[in-house]
């Protein structure tokens, strides 16, 4: 049997180790631009999707082409508070930066997985959530333009 301090490790093995676990995962965040411009493709939308980074608002998933507008947040896991946040920031845009929206407005929440009553929430709000399911994206709520 092991001793108990033949399993423990210094905190700088710690910190190489998380270091060699990021270096090999694609950021949540990249994977949500990614996996959203290649839906919308799919759906026959040509959006260039990107991160939003502004003095007042970020946004995970960001886009426009033409009327259409596509705002988002990506999160390990997502509850109906989610779908706050994000509200949260839309109005922040339309308050500071109504600029950077158009007057079609979809809503995404990229997740790998739902916490109760964000489906329901998402659906009743029209919001597209994506669920990451090996090597594509599902949709927990279909898109709504």
């Amino acid at each position: 049997m092991r001793r108990r301090e033949d399993l423990e490790m210094s905190e700088e093995e710690r910190e190489r180790i998380l270091r060699r676990f990021e270096s090999l995962t694609v950021p949540l965040e990249e994977e949500a631009k990614i996996m959203v411009k290649y839906r919308l493709k799919d759906m026959g939308y040509e959006v260039e999707v990107g991160p939003l980074t502004l003095p007042e608002v970020k946004l995970d998933v960001y886009g426009v082409s033409g009327d259409l507008c596509v705002v988002g947040i990506a999160r390990l896991r997502a509850s109906p508070s989610a779908i706050d946040e994000l509200n949260g920031k839309v109005e922040a845009l339309r308050r500071l930066r109504p600029d950077k929206l158009r007057p079609r407005l979809l809503k995404v929440v990229y997740i790998y997985r739902a916490l109760p009553g964000l489906k329901e929430r998402a659906e009743k709000e029209g919001v597209w959530v994506l669920k990451a399911a090996g090597d594509y994206a599902q949709d927990v709520v279909e898109p709504r333009f």
